[in-house]
């Protein structure tokens, strides 16, 4: 341990992720079919890995490597085939959480990046703290908390680099996809606000009804039971096509699979069941309902949610975002919820609503609560 280098002053490790690859829904600038020096969207999931290539340059024909994401064939014809109607633009990818938080797992923040420094500026929105990398007059690079007028704290919307389009909102998501299972993540990154949302809403939804689901299991062991999250949840990302502004454009959702609908009501149905059988009174003095407790433990998992200190996000991360989300990265698109038109795009809404209720109806009274051992 090295504080200060490889950890933090408080001694947590400042993490470098090695990904197995990455989940795309574009092209890069000077990829395929697009000329231009932005990424575009392609409109379906395109399966990357990392290629080394050495070159010389200069006069002194000195060596470089340089990397880049190039398609990985043969990964790219397994999802093409795990679809129900196999086909060659494939908008759904199937993948399996190794992570039973979703903090660990997903981030999303307001950042500056720069194609040659790298990551510049970075918050989690309006009042946390705005960490801004300092360039002093010998070259140093320091990371300070950043003050607008004086004071301390992101001003989002009202910051001129968010107006000027330098400061965006990204979503990083990783993941292990089903046709490939390593023990590294692959790697979804994101600039559309409403996937970003999205992505979100359904973690928390779905976490929710994991919580309400463990909640059952307790009460039917009659004991406290380990809870493990989203480790071993299998999810679909599902890239579809949406209206806005009379255009079509593309947004990622996160949607449960069937094998996850099953595993996670059919406890709920049971302990429905169990309900309407002993009859537990809504108001009982000493419970609890399950929603509550799932809120709980939600709220318990977020609360660090602020920067302290160095940037955490990893640095590899920093690099490979930096090289392709620039200042000059294409525009996000703003996308009206209610516009989406793909026919089952309610079905998670539908899940997340009945869970709910189950969870409201599910009380645990002093006499059915899980006792510890």
């Amino acid at each position: 341990m090295i504080k200060g280098l490889t950890h933090d002053e408080e001694g947590n490790l400042h993490k470098i992720t090695k990904y197995r690859g990455k989940i795309s829904t574009g092209f890069a600038p000077g990829e395929g079919p697009n000329n231009a020096n932005y990424p575009i969207a392609a409109g379906f999931f395109r399966m990357l890995k990392e290629q080394v290539t050495t070159e010389r340059v200069g006069k002194s024909q000195k060596i470089i490597h340089k990397k880049d994401w190039v398609l990985n064939k043969s990964i790219q014809e397994a999802i093409e085939k795990a679809l129900p109607n196999p086909n060659k633009t494939p908008r759904r990818v199937e993948i399996v959480c190794l992570h039973k938080n979703p903090n660990d797992m997903w981030e999303s923040s307001l950042a500056m990046y720069s194609g040659s420094e790298g990551l510049l500026c970075k918050s989690h929105g309006v009042g946390t703290n705005a960490r801004y990398l300092k360039f002093g007059p010998n070259g140093e690079r320091d990371w300070v908390d950043r003050e607008f007028d004086g004071k301390k704290g992101c001003l989002f919307r009202d910051c001129q680099d968010y107006q000027e389009g330098k400061c965006k909102a990204i979503g990083l998501f990783k993941c292990f996809p089903v046709v490939d299972m390593s023990t590294n993540p692959y790697r979804f990154e994101t600039r559309s606000i409403n996937t970003i949302v999205g992505i979100e809403s359904s973690l928390q939804d779905l976490g929710m009804l994991l919580q309400a689901a463990h909640s059952v299991k307790q009460i039917e062991a009659g004991k406290l039971l380990p809870f493990d999250g989203f480790f071993g949840a299998k999810l679909y990302l599902i890239h579809k096509k949406v209206k806005s502004g009379g255009r079509e454009v593309f947004i990622t959702d996160l949607m449960p699979t069937e094998e996850f609908i099953k595993s996670v009501m059919e406890p709920i149905k049971r302990g429905l069941a169990r309900k309407a059988k002993n009859s537990v009174l809504i108001g009982e003095s000493g419970t609890m309902s399950i929603l509550d407790q799932a809120g709980q433990k939600l709220l318990e998992s977020s609360e660090d949610t602020d920067i302290d200190g160095p940037v955490p996000m990893d640095i590899s991360d920093q690099q490979e975002i930096a090289s392709q989300f620039g200042a000059n990265a294409d525009e996000v698109e703003i996308i009206e919820q209610e516009s989406f038109d793909n026919k089952g795009s309610n079905k998670l809404q539908e899940i997340g609503d009945k869970g709910k209720a189950a969870a409201d109806i599910l009380l645990n009274d002093n006499n059915n609560s899980p006792k510890k051992e």
